[in-house]
């Protein structure tokens, strides 16, 4: 996504060590122990005296639309499947959904739909979208049936799942992020990777507690990132837009600033010149930061937008005006976080190589370091010849603790993973190794269509281009 990623983890380190003394999480009592759980956050919400979901009162008969389908329909597919959603098409009512019905079924028994990508047995999420066998068998026996509607008098809203965090409002962000107009790529590119500057004009230190992304083009946006530049950094800022007419510029490897770091003031854990607000691919889902946390912007600061564009023949002449909607909480209500990357982008898939081999993997190494964090999700990424992506945080004496392992990568669906309770890795001489490990699947069959052509196989290597590959994670974290 950038190439300033390992510039600025190190910064950050060197910034943390020159602080003489290990830092103190502000509430460490709640999770002293390393990989420790900890009380689940306010924000996740626990029904009590309910059915488990899919179990709901025993009923009679087959299922219908009104009393069993659409219930699971507006719970888990129509964040997605909804008018102006990212979906090709809405599932709000049965007219529209009854012709549907055996695809809709199809794709529930594959567990296709609703997407969630990661496998049991790591460490525990929330906002899982998976469904249970019990509801599988629902939609199938519905379809079976001849997927009747049933009475619109039977409807009842299911209780939140377990583990879910509060929706964000329906109303816009404390802070929208947008260019000024549409903005038309650079068509002599294949992939235009372009920064929009935005002032939010702010007057005092917030923290970014929600963030809503609303690509403009999904056809041609292929990935989204949010930096803010503080005052150290609008210099070097200002001279990069200067240099190039129109809005914005050119930026591929990121906003093109120094991620100078340093220790904090005024109750900052650390202070930097250019920080990661949030990050969106395909698949993203609009949320809340984990509970209690946030991203820390400073008053006369910029945020950058950059936006990258795969441009096909068949996306000529498109624009975009791609929207992010920031939710601010007081300095001092949350404890702050950042963003902290880690990549591999020295590696090589040769042309035709299956999944077996050649794998790529990232390590950040805690031994040796007083660096305490409290490790709250992750956001791994690849692009289309991903094959599967591991996360794990590995003991001084071998033992892995799983974070996020994806066992069937799908550009189309990848999105930040919040854990139901932080993983405190160990420090000192007998510190823990994150590590984030890639495969790739350079087969024939496994190459992407490009204006209806399947490409032919090429040796794959780190690169910002749509048909290059990645290796690359984000920890999200406070110190």
């Amino acid at each position: 996504m950038n190439n300033t990623l390992t510039r600025f983890a190190l910064a950050l380190s060197l910034a943390v060590a020159a602080c003489g003394t290990p830092m103190q999480s502000p509430d460490a009592t709640a999770d002293s122990g390393v990989g420790s759980d900890v009380v689940a956050p306010s924000d996740v919400t626990t029904p009590t005296d309910t059915p488990a979901t899919g179990d709901a009162a025993t009923t009679t008969g087959d299922p219908t639309w009104w009393r069993d389908i659409k219930p699971l329909v507006d719970q888990t597919c129509n964040n997605c499947h909804r008018t102006g959603g990212i979906a090709p098409m809405a599932l709000a009512d049965y007219a529209t959904v009854r012709p549907m019905a055996r695809l809709i079924a199809n794709q529930v028994r594959d567990r296709v739909m609703p997407p969630w990508m990661p496998r049991e047995g790591c460490r525990p999420l929330v906002d899982v979208r998976g469904l249970t066998d019990q509801e599988i068998a629902k939609f199938v026996a519905w379809e079976a049936a001849g997927a009747p509607e049933g009475n619109m008098a039977d409807y009842r809203e299911l209780p939140a799942r377990p583990d879910t965090t509060r929706p964000l409002p329906s109303t816009p962000g404390d802070i929208v992020v947008q260019p000024a107009e549409p903005y038309l790529p650079n068509q002599r590119l294949t992939d235009d990777y372009h920064c929009f500057i935005v002032d939010p004009a702010l007057t005092a230190t917030r923290d970014v507690i929600g963030v809503r992304v609303v690509p403009g083009n999904p056809r041609i946006v292929h990935h989204m990132l949010l930096f803010e530049v503080r005052s150290g950094g609008l210099a070097q800022l200002q001279r990069n837009d200067d240099a190039e007419p129109g809005p914005g510029y050119t930026c591929f490897g990121g906003p093109n600033v120094d991620a100078n770091a340093r220790a904090g003031t005024n109750g900052d854990l650390i202070d930097l010149d250019m920080q990661q607000i949030a990050g969106w691919a395909p698949g993203g889902v609009d949320g809340y930061m984990p509970s209690g946390t946030g991203i820390r912007l400073k008053p006369g600061s910029r945020i950058v937008m950059q936006v990258h564009y795969n441009m096909q023949m068949a996306t000529r002449n498109m624009t975009d005006r791609t929207r992010v909607e920031l939710f601010l909480s007081p300095a001092g209500t949350t404890q702050q976080a950042l963003w902290l990357p880690q990549q591999n982008s020295n590696f090589t898939v040769p042309a035709g190589a299956p999944p077996t081999d050649p794998r790529a993997t990232a390590v950040a190494n805690f031994r040796n370091t007083q660096l305490p964090v409290r490790i709250f999700g992750v956001f791994p990424h690849m692009h289309q010849r991903g094959h599967s992506i591991r996360v794990e945080a590995v003991t001084n004496s071998g033992t892995s603790n799983c974070l996020v392992d994806v066992p069937r990568w799908d550009f189309h669906w990848q999105q930040n993973y919040f854990f139901r309770s932080p993983y405190r890795p160990a420090v000192g001489a007998t510190g823990d190794t994150l590590r984030t490990t890639c495969v790739w699947d350079n087969r024939p069959e496994n190459q992407p269509f490009i204006d209806g052509v399947q490409v032919a196989p090429r040796d794959l290597r780190w690169g910002e281009g749509s048909e290059d590959e990645m290796c690359l994670n984000y920890f999200y974290i406070s110190l």
